[in-house]
């Protein structure tokens, strides 16, 4: 039987207005997708709920019957939908093959074909044209040196962040397709951190216990809210890169308030209500300095929000191949994600002190315990990436990290 890998591998690099419909649907599929991640894991996550929608929407321009009508329930599409559904993406894409001096954004996908496996031109005719993939032959036979080109690929890809991605054991006799899409992120914060002013506090994990950790600090003016709804109370912050086409937005608990206790709160409608209610305000921000690398399958995320179809053998995928004997094996997603002081560049000629004492400040946002991440794109509202965590202590801090506090 034919197998189809899909991979969806993404970079996150801080370096220093759609139509509310589809930022409504965007911001459902990555709730839902959150929710059902969490189902399996219990601390640090981290995805990107566009390159999943990326990934399903190659699949769905090949699928028919239920494996398309499970796919388009998922994203949330229309039900007479086609391929023009991406089209949605086309800013991502225009903007991209813009070289900006203030940030890097690599958006890339490629279809994967065994030599001789026969596939339709339309499919790859659909997926050129809304999801802008790069169609390249292989031999999986030599399961070894596709795991090489692929992986060559993805490095050049993604700025050599990542390497060596693929091993030739993720590719079997019966592999005929592998989807791949891969970002890479880097920006400068529009307001600075300053290295000297971060120093070692504690952080209070999620089982209650505290571990010494680097924070940064700032006072800044930036978008703010302080949030309570059925007993359960937390602030929300907003940080921009330069040049506001994107920000990160983190959700912290209150001291007393779990991290579960918000998650169950978090619905698409409240994440756009937090992006219209907030106000800009002088903060006071102290955020951990870390660093995520994580690999999620999706499989059984997927089974969760009802796409089966697409894993069993009987699907019907007709619109990639002719062959019956097609399904997919596996949805597999790796990104890495940085917050660092050196991803965030001064504020041009206005220059903001820090002040040395801060007390005095009167909205404190102090990030020493779990929280919760959204990287959005402000332009059209999409979300690149959603996550939480749990647990700096457990991401690799690079030695240097330490020493220069």
């Amino acid at each position: 039987m034919d197998k189809i890998l899909l991979w969806s591998l993404l970079l996150i690099f801080p370096g220093s207005q759609a139509s509310r419909p589809s930022a409504q649907r965007n911001a459902e599929f990555a709730v839902d997708l959150y929710q059902a991640v969490c189902l399996s894991h219990e601390n640090n996550i981290i995805f990107s709920p566009l390159g999943m929608t990326l990934i399903l929407g190659m699949v769905q321009l090949g699928a028919k019957g239920k494996a398309q009508q499970q796919i388009k329930q998922t994203l949330k599409l229309q039900e007479n939908s086609t391929g023009e559904d991406f089209s949605v993406l086309k800013p991502f894409f225009s903007a991209i093959s813009e070289k900006k001096q203030e940030l890097t954004f690599n958006l890339v996908n490629a279809l994967y074909l065994q030599e001789g496996f026969t596939v339709k031109e339309q499919y790859l005719h659909g997926n050129k044209e809304f999801l802008q993939s790069a169609i390249k032959l292989v031999d999986f036979q030599d399961a070894k040196a596709c795991a090489e080109t692929i992986s060559t690929w993805v490095e050049s890809k993604t700025e050599g962040k990542i390497k060596n991605m693929f091993s030739e054991e993720d590719f079997g006799p019966l592999t005929r397709l592998v989807l791949v899409n891969a970002l890479y992120f880097k920006g400068d914060w529009k307001q600075k951190f300053r290295k000297e002013d971060t120093q070692l506090m504690n952080f209070t994990k999620k089982d209650g216990s505290a571990a010494k950790i680097p924070m940064m600090k700032a006072l800044l003016r930036t978008k703010y809210g302080y949030f309570s709804e059925s007993s359960v109370s937390y602030q929300v912050l907003e940080l921009p890169y330069k040049g506001d086409e994107f920000s990160l937005i983190i959700i912290l608990p209150a001291e007393d308030v779990t991290i579960e206790e918000v998650e169950k709160l978090i619905t698409a409608h409240q994440i756009l209500k937090w992006l219209s209610d907030m106000q800009e305000k002088e903060v006071e921000i102290w955020l951990p300095r870390f660093t995520m690398e994580q690999k999620l399958d999706f499989k059984e995320a997927l089974h969760s929000l009802n796409v089966t179809e697409i894993f069993s053998g009987g699907c019907d995928l007709s619109g990639i191949t002719d062959s019956s004997e097609v399904y997919v094996s596996q949805v597999l997603q790796k990104v890495f994600f940085e917050v660092n002081e050196d991803g965030s560049e001064a504020a041009t000629s206005t220059g903001m002190q820090v002040p040395v004492i801060m007390s005095l400040v009167q909205n404190q946002f102090i990030a020493n315990h779990p929280f919760l991440f959204i990287m959005k794109n402000n332009p059209t509202e999409s979300i690149l990436f959603m996550g939480r965590v749990t647990n700096p202590e457990t991401q690799k801090m690079k030695g240097r990290d330490l020493d220069s506090l």
